[in-house]
């Protein structure tokens, strides 16, 4: 009994004892189709235990948790802002904590690792005030939007001008005025640039984004369109800035709503479509999956298998209106892909039982909805205004041959007499130097947005009289 005792006393010390080295910082690196760093900051005592959620490769940081425990070797946090937390046991030998993200439906395998502080990623491109030109923090209203004020930076180069001026639309997401991502900030990089080069770059966040209001989760990129308009009179209205021209650059998702808003907006008097699409967004998004899928190692057994499911879903997210209809279409169609698809296919796609309802909320949106059904063609085949299309080889989102092969004859059939159709080799969808292209590397490669690509734009633009 004296020994059991001995025993049972040396555990609750050593428990004890780790309850005190459980407080710090704890980082670990989430797998969410490209690579994101999460910290929880843990304080306190072990019987009352408080702790906050860091995501620095998304600038956000201190958000609070609702509940923290270590019990018997097990971490539970839990973050309402995120709909979800953390839970995961304690390996001594490995020293860390090994268990799951949980956000919504999702269940994503993290460890994490104490450490004494995070480390900063190195980011050289980004520019350092003060910098040799104006720049003006400002808002304005988009009139056919009532409730969207948007909020932006504007840059003006020194001299008299007059300047060519260019708004800048960011991708898909909610994104601020600098689209930043993973610790990079491609529109400060980039108005940094052009404005030296003498151009005027109006640059904003999103609606429902940062210091701009309205809804984001209702908008499709129509409304994103009507929102670029706005940015684009809001540069007519700025009688004390010599402008000469005003386009539009837009990245990605932005390079969809250029030509959409010059084609609703006769002051547009060219557009720059960086990563644009040039085909429909279910093809966009099929061998979007499928080119990522290969770069991660997935064999072609299991590509093609999960092309054809993908393929069926979206298949349903555009033929069925009715949500809940579509949604149990799409869970027959996941259930019977895993009742007839061999186990070793499932095995490399982690595909269980339990997954035949993740992942398909975002189907019923209004954005996906729309992005889906969208080919930018039509609108390409009316643009006669000057356009400049760049895009990378290792482009695995918007992949370079299919789309810009696809806005090249579109333009040709307008009758466009005045575009410029440029692919650049090894740079990536964020126009980084990248010989995979793989979204896992866009945190980890220093370089914000290849100077070559920037110079090509900021020459192009610089050109348009």
């Amino acid at each position: 009994m004296k020994k059991l005792l001995l025993i049972i006393g040396i555990c609750l010390i050593n428990s004890f004892a780790f309850a005190q080295e459980i407080t710090g910082a704890w980082l670990g690196k989430l797998n969410v189709g490209v690579e994101l760093r999460v910290v929880f900051n843990i304080s306190g005592s072990n019987d009352s235990l408080v702790s906050s959620l860091d995501s620095p490769d998304q600038a956000a940081f201190g958000i609070p948790s609702s509940s923290t425990t270590f019990i018997n070797g097990e971490l539970n946090i839990a973050v309402p802002a995120i709909n979800g937390g953390y839970k995961g046991t304690y390996n001594a030998e490995k020293k860390q904590f090994e268990g799951l993200w949980l956000q919504g439906p999702n269940k994503i395998p993290l460890a994490l690792v104490k450490v004494d502080s995070v480390p900063a990623l190195n980011r050289p491109q980004t520019p350092k005030l003060p910098y040799p030109y104006q720049s003006e923090n400002v808002t304005f209203l988009n009139n056919e939007a009532p409730g969207v004020e948007l909020a932006g930076t504007i840059t003006i180069p020194e001299g008299k001008g007059p300047f060519n001026a260019v708004v800048l639309v960011s991708g898909s997401g909610p994104q601020n005025r600098n689209e930043n991502l993973l610790n990079h900030e491609p529109f400060l990089v980039l108005s940094d640039y052009l404005t030296r080069n003498g151009i005027v770059v109006l640059r904003y966040d999103d609606r429902g984004v940062g210091e701009s209001k309205g809804d984001f989760n209702a908008s499709t990129s129509m409304d994103f369109a009507s929102d670029a308009s706005a940015a684009v009179n809001y540069l007519i209205s700025r009688t004390d800035i010599p402008i000469r021209n005003i386009g539009i650059a837009g990245h990605s998702e932005g390079g969809l709503i250029a030509p959409i808003t010059a084609s609703e907006n006769n002051e547009v008097d060219f557009i720059v479509l960086m990563a644009g699409p040039g085909i429909p967004g279910d093809s966009i998004l099929l061998l979007q999956g499928d080119l990522i899928a290969k770069a991660s190692g997935m064999s072609e057994e299991s590509v093609k298998a999960l092309h054809e499911l993908r393929k069926n879903i979206m298949q349903v997210a555009k033929d069925e209106i009715d949500n809940d209809v579509m949604r149990n279409n799409m869970i027959t169609l996941n259930k019977n892909f895993i009742a007839n698809t061999p186990k070793h296919i499932l095995d490399e796609l982690e595909m269980t039982e339990d997954d035949v309802e993740e992942g398909l909320d975002i189907y019923t949106g209004e954005w996906m909805q729309f992005f889906l059904a969208y080919n930018p063609r039509p609108t390409l085949e009316h643009t006669t205004i000057p356009v400049l299309a760049i895009n990378g080889t290792t482009d695995l989102q918007v992949p370079y041959k299919e789309n810009l092969e696809a806005i090249e004859k579109a333009l040709i059939k307008a009758g466009n007499k005045n575009y410029q159709i440029t692919a650049l080799n090894n740079l990536n969808h964020l126009f980084q130097y990248s010989v995979t292209g793989s979204p896992m590397e866009y945190g980890t490669i220093e370089e914000t947005f290849n100077e070559k690509a920037m110079n090509i734009i900021s020459n192009w633009i610089s050109a348009q009289k």
